[in-house]
C-alpha cells in the first residue's frame, strides 16, 4: 500500500495514558472501539468527548483518512467522515489512520477492499498475540490491493455501501417479523 498513502501514511492513533472520562464541554471527540457499530462498518455518534489541550495536531482526523481495527478479532476498516462540524475528531490506539492520496485512491474503495476476505485472511495469517490479537503496522503496509481505475474504485465502493445498507435492512425486516410472529403467538397463548 506504500504507493497510495500520503504524509503521514500510517501511524497509531493517540495513546491516553489514564482512562478516558467523558468531558460535556470537550472540543474533541476520540473514535474508541465500542464506537464500531453495524458489524464494525460504521462509527457510532456517541463519541466521548475531551479536552483538546495537549493534543498535536497531527493527531486530528481528516475527511477521508481511514480507521483500521489494530486489536481483536475484527479488523475491519472505516472511512472517517466528519459527523459534526462543531468537534474534531482523534482516533484511540487501537486504530491504525490511514492517511491515502486521493488522487491514485478512493478511501472508500480501499475500506472496503480491506474488509474482503480475501485482505481479511492475510490480516488473519498475521495476528500476533494470544490474549488480544494485534495486526502489526507492517502487515498494515503490505496489504496486497488491487486498484482498478478511480472512477471503477468509486463505483465499487459504492456497489459496496449499497450491499451492506441492503444487509441493514434485510436485517430490520427480519427482527421485525420475527418479532411480529412472537407477539402473535404469545396472543394466541393467552386467548
Amino acid at each position: 500500500m506504500k504507493s497510495i498513502v500520503e504524509g503521514p501514511g500510517i501511524a497509531s492513533g493517540y495513546s491516553f495514558r489514564s482512562k478516558l472520562k467523558n468531558k460535556p464541554n470537550g472540543t474533541l471527540k476520540v473514535i474508541q472501539l465500542k464506537d464500531f457499530v453495524e458489524e464494525y462498518t460504521a462509527i457510532g455518534d456517541e463519541c466521548i468527548k475531551i479536552e483538546a489541550e495537549g493534543i498535536k495536531e497531527k493527531f486530528i482526523l481528516k475527511e477521508g483518512a481511514i480507521l483500521f481495527i489494530s486489536k481483536g478479532q475484527n479488523n475491519n476498516a472505516v472511512v472517517f467522515k466528519e459527523k459534526d462540524a462543531h468537534f474534531s475528531y482523534i482516533a484511540s490506539s487501537a486504530l491504525f489512520v490511514i492517511n491515502i492520496d486521493q488522487t491514485k485512491a478512493n478511501p472508500d474503495y480501499i475500506a472496503w477492499y480491506i474488509n474482503q476476505t480475501p485482505v481479511q485472511n492475510y490480516i488473519k495469517q498475521n495476528l500476533t498475540g494470544t490474549y488480544t490479537p494485534t495486526v502489526n503496522r507492517k502487515v498494515v503496509e503490505y496489504i496486497p490491493i488491487q486498484l482498478p481505475s478511480l472512477k471503477e474504485q468509486i463505483k465499487i465502493a459504492t456497489l459496496g455501501a449499497l450491499a451492506l445498507k441492503e444487509k441493514k435492512i434485510r436485517t430490520a425486516i427480519l427482527k421485525q417479523r420475527e418479532n411480529l410472529i412472537n407477539n402473535q403467538l404469545l396472543n394466541y397463548t393467552n386467548n
